[in-house]
This record gives structure tokens, C-alpha cells and sequence, in this order.
């Protein structure tokens, strides 16, 4: 019963992906990789310090140990949606490393499904380009479960993440700390070399088993 309600500690994933950009990717500098990896290593240590101190409360009343009423029990319970956020915000920049590396062209399922839903690979750029250029939080390409549609959507909170019913597949961030240090204001420069950098062999593993 514990495990059902308890919160889970995620696994940091930094350390692959500092080997990954070392030598940067394109016009994106390792520098500013490794500080934004560093900003996912602080969501992650943030998020794992409130999953354990929920866990260990709740792990307490399971057990019918008493315990006391005070404010660090009730921040307890109030951290569940707190990790929640953070957990949207780790997932999408997990998603978001692991699209880039520029390895391989599109090819297989994922260009079957780009062509019958956006009718080009070019066309699929656009849109997401698009909506990048008015969104500051993300936009994520997702697969519709209930329809087979492959669609972007934008989101303003950094903290969202598109959850029931669809597969994310690529990942983009759009806060300021993202492009500024390498692109200053340069919106649109920055997101065609996102698209220009796309593992396509890594975003089709996203893929859910058809």
C-alpha cells in the first residue's frame, strides 16, 4: 500500500548527458548546456528532497506511529503538488536533452507518421516553429493515443507537461535561459538550430509500441 501513495525518487540522468554535449551541439555551446543541465540537477535534487520527506510521513501513518501535528507535516502533504510541478518541468528537460545530437536523418515510423499529419518534414518545422516563436514555456510534439494524430502543443507554464492519453516525443524550451546565453535575442535562431539538431533515432524510441 505504501508504494501505491508514495512519491517517486527520479533517477539523475545529468551525468549522460554532460558526456553527450561536451563539445556543445551546433551553434548551442557546452557552456550553456552545462548550466542549463545544471538548472535540471536543482529541479531534480528539489524534487527528491520532497518525494523522501512525503515518503517518510507517509510511511508513518501507515505504520499508526503517532505523530505530532505541526507545520513540517502539513508542508508535507502540501510538497505532493509542489513535486508534481517539478516533476513536469524534469520530464520535459529530460525530453528535451535527449532530443538533441543531430544523429541521423528522419527516417521510419516517425517520418511516416510526420508526412501523413503534416504532410512534410518541412511542414512539421514550421508548425512547430510557429508556435515556438509565441510560447516562454514549451512545445512539445505529442502522439495522440485515442486518434494515432501527431500534433505540437505550446504551453506558457514551465511546469506543464502534456500527460494522459499521449506519448511526448520531442521537447522544446523556451525560457530565456534556454537561448540567451548563445542566441542573446535571437528567438528564431535559436529554435532552427534546435530543429536543425534533431536525434531523430532517439525521438522515434519515444514512439509507444504499435
Amino acid at each position: 500500500m505504501a508504494e501505491l501513495i508514495s512519491l517517486k525518487i527520479l533517477p539523475d540522468k545529468s551525468e549522460l548527458f554532460l558526456k553527450k554535449f561536451e563539445n556543445g551541439i551546433g551553434k548551442i555551446s557546452s557552456k550553456s548546456l552545462v548550466n542549463h543541465i545544471n538548472l535540471y540537477k536543482n529541479l531534480l535534487e528539489e524534487a527528491n528532497n520532497l518525494a523522501k520527506e512525503c515518503n517518510e510521513y507517509v510511511g508513518r501513518w501507515l505504520s499508526s506511529q503517532p505523530m505530532e501535528e505541526s507545520p513540517k507535516n502539513e508542508l508535507a502533504f502540501s510538497g505532493v503538488g509542489q513535486w508534481y510541478s517539478l516533476y513536469g518541468r524534469i520530464k520535459s528537460h529530460e525530453l528535451y536533452f535527449s532530443s538533441l545530437n543531430k544523429n541521423g536523418s528522419c527516417e521510419g515510423k516517425i517520418k511516416d507518421l510526420l508526412e501523413s499529419n503534416f504532410k512534410s518534414i518541412e511542414n512539421f518545422k514550421l508548425d512547430l516553429k510557429l508556435k515556438a516563436l509565441h510560447t516562454s514555456g514549451w512545445v512539445w510534439t505529442v502522439l495522440d493515443h485515442s486518434t494515432g494524430e501527431l500534433f505540437n502543443i505550446p504551453s506558457n507554464r514551465e511546469d506543464a507537461f502534456p500527460f494522459a492519453g499521449m506519448n511526448a516525443l520531442i521537447a522544446l524550451d523556451l525560457a530565456e535561459h534556454a537561448y540567451e546565453p548563445d542566441f542573446n535575442q535571437d528567438k528564431e535562431g535559436y529554435i532552427e538550430e534546435f530543429l536543425n539538431a534533431l536525434d531523430w533515432q532517439e525521438i522515434e524510441k519515444n514512439l509507444p509500441l504499435m
